[in-house]
């Protein structure tokens, strides 16, 4: 449970740094070929997220903060380390600052934690690399009138990993036929019953030479959300 909380906070992260960047629509004068390096306060833990990550086809490095400052001393403190000038925001408890630096864009989410440490995301997207990724195939048929929500892929200790997160109106029997078929096509299927099955929910787990994969479908208000993570190793 708590794995899976901090995959929604890194991709919601990370998805608020696509969401900018594309914005920010003007490409930048100064041009820079080395990712730029984010000081962190001397007592943090590190955690990198994924040796190599994208998000949209955008390549990011995420990174994963505890330190014991308080949240709005680890705010002064990430202000200072990128200078001006920062775009700072709040929402809920979360304080992000947002800062292009050259041909990269920088984000920095603060979150409080209970014990009175706060908890720190950092992500750096290569903004040349968001303009190529505009329009790029998905090497991944989805049933028909789908809506791509995130698409995020790492690559950790010789482990590649893909999540796919999608919205359409098709039912949750319609969605696992057409995801199965399209995984069918690489080599991977259903690995025993499926893992959780009802009227409005569905998780099925699926294997093959190339890998493994899960699916997860929630249907609400006539609408079918998908949740499809492929896990494969490197040669």
């Amino acid at each position: 449970m708590q794995s899976a909380k901090r995959s929604r906070q890194v991709l919601a992260v990370a998805l608020f740094a696509l969401l900018v960047l594309f914005a920010w629509a003007a490409p930048s004068a100064a041009l820079a070929d080395t990712w730029p390096a984010l000081a962190h306060p001397q007592d943090a833990r590190i955690e990198p997220v994924g040796e190599r990550v994208r998000v949209n086809g955008v390549p990011m490095r995420l990174t994963r903060v505890i330190t014991t400052l308080p949240a709005d001393a680890a705010a002064a403190h990430y202000q200072r380390a990128l200078g001006a000038p920062v775009a700072h925001a709040q929402t809920g408890h979360t304080q992000v600052l947002a800062q292009a630096r050259g041909d990269f864009f920088i984000t920095v989410s603060i979150t409080p934690l209970p014990d009175g440490r706060s908890e720190v995301l950092s992500s750096v997207a290569d903004s040349r690399a968001a303009r190529e990724a505009a329009g790029r195939p998905l090497g991944f048929a989805l049933p028909a009138g789908s809506e791509l929500l995130s698409d995020m892929e790492s690559i950790d200790g010789g482990l590649a990993s893909r999540q796919l997160v999608l919205i359409n109106p098709h039912s949750l029997r319609t969605n696992l036929d057409r995801l199965s078929a399209s995984l069918a096509a690489r080599g991977l299927r259903p690995d025993g019953p499926p893992l959780a099955a009802s009227d409005d929910a569905l998780a099925q787990a699926f294997s093959g030479a190339a890998g493994e994969a899960q699916l997860v479908l929630v249907r609400r208000d006539g609408a079918t959300s998908a949740v499809l993570t492929l896990l494969s190793r490197q040669p």
